[in-house]
């Protein structure tokens, strides 16, 4: 249940500029409190080890993960301009803690704000933009991640007035500290994308074990998990959606997970550029800057334009969220786009530091790590490219799944 935003006073260009500056003031607060409360402790928080629950807890009380949730779920109305500022931001100030932004502010509780019944919005939205619940969304499985459908072993049968869930899960970030997943199962394995079905599953659900997977390069502030499903049990109201609306379900999950992640290649690039042109102002060969010199030029004028372009990439999609339209095809665009910006931008600034690039007390390596990671998650690159092609030459829409349920939206208009 989503705001509407076509439903508030004002023209259209009004209600634009009312976000745009909303925004703006939102992803200030994201840098301030970034650089007071995350820079100053990451290295001690990286030696710990240990999950930031308090930090996501603040992020939730400074209202970072309700941007696009109405007060009566404890959001702030602020909108998906502004979902993409705190995400790009938060990148900016660290990438592994911008990843809450997918699960507590985007895949998992917007999910289940479009699809679930009153009771699960209620039980679960709540807590999980405010930081005290955290959620995964558990997809991916061990033999494929983009073969979302063909590669998915996990099953659902129906026993009585539950349903038993066995499978396994791979690559899913925060399950392992998580109280909610979101578990995609086929529960009609002859009827393609119409037998998948959505769960949602407290974690405690006996026959539910996450495990971390050591990642190298990406910090330990972001888990990276995988799941096992042995006899899982839960109860039929437990579906999101009806029965066989789970593919609908996850390509809407994974619309919203395509503009924070496009914001976050954003935030990252222009981390990766901030870092460049300090570093060219002070570092010298042969006696002069290294910025003087015109291939340095050259990469750093490049990434102050690809940049550029890749915010008003993420801007458009977020404004076509904001006035309640379809936005599939633009955040499709804007991750792909900023994701190859990332890179380069991440490649660039490895060139321009040289062998400073990887020592372990500069940000560098995490940054070229994580843009190849963002450039994989939620749709790989070669997979947008596809869809995008596809699209452009008028084979297949990218537009084709609703990006939330109509009913939901008649009931906020009237609300």
């Amino acid at each position: 249940m989503t705001v509407d935003h076509r439903n508030q006073p004002g023209t259209a260009g009004e209600r634009a500029a009312e976000r745009a500056e909303t925004a703006r003031e939102i992803g200030l607060l994201v840098r301030d409190w970034g650089r007071r409360e995350v820079r100053p402790s990451v290295v001690e928080r990286e030696q710990r080890a240990e999950f930031p629950h308090d930090l996501y807890r603040q992020m939730g009380e400074l209202g970072f993960f309700g941007c696009c949730f109405p007060e009566s779920l404890g959001g702030t109305g602020a909108g998906f301009r502004a979902l993409a500022a705190v995400s790009e931001n938060l990148a900016w100030v660290y990438p592994p803690l911008s990843a809450s932004m997918n699960l507590q502010a985007a895949t998992v509780p917007l999910t289940i704000a479009n699809w679930g019944s009153t009771a699960q919005r209620e039980r679960w939205v709540p807590g999980l933009i405010a930081g005290e619940l955290l959620g995964c969304n558990a997809m991916t499985e061990p033999d494929g991640g983009s073969d979302f459908l063909g590669a998915m072993r996990t099953r659902a049968v129906r026993d009585g007035d539950e349903y038993v869930i066995n499978g396994a899960k791979m690559w899913i970030t925060n399950a392992n500290v998580a109280d909610v997943a979101i578990v995609y199962a086929k529960t009609d394995p002859a009827a393609g994308h119409k037998g998948v079905s959505a769960f949602v599953v407290p974690t405690d659900t006996p026959g539910f074990e996450a495990t971390r997977v050591p990642c190298r390069g990406l910090g330990k502030l972001m888990p990276t998990t995988s799941i096992s499903l042995t006899d899982v049990r839960v109860p039929a109201d437990a579906l999101l959606g009806d029965e066989g609306q789970g593919f609908v379900v996850a390509m809407n999950a994974m619309d919203y997970g395509r503009l924070t992640v496009a914001a976050r290649s954003v935030g990252l690039a222009q981390a990766c550029l901030d870092a460049a042109l300090a570093y060219a102002n002070e570092r010298t060969a042969f006696g002069e800057k290294i910025g003087s010199f015109q291939m340095v030029k050259k990469q750093l004028a490049d990434m102050t334009a690809e940049v550029a372009a890749a915010r008003l990439m993420v801007d458009v999609a977020a404004a076509r969220y904001d006035e309640g339209d379809l936005a599939t095809r633009e955040s499709s665009i804007a991750k792909y786009y900023a994701g190859e910006v990332c890179n380069r931008a991440a490649q660039a600034t490895a060139e321009i530091f040289g062998g400073a690039a990887f020592m372990d007390e500069l940000p560098i390596g995490l940054y070229l790590n994580f843009a190849k990671l963002w450039q994989t998650g939620e749709g790989s690159a070669n997979i947008q490219a596809v869809l995008i092609a596809d699209d452009a030459l008028g084979w297949k829409s990218m537009d084709r799944h609703r990006t939330v349920l109509k009913e939901l939206r008649e009931t906020e208009a009237h609300a």
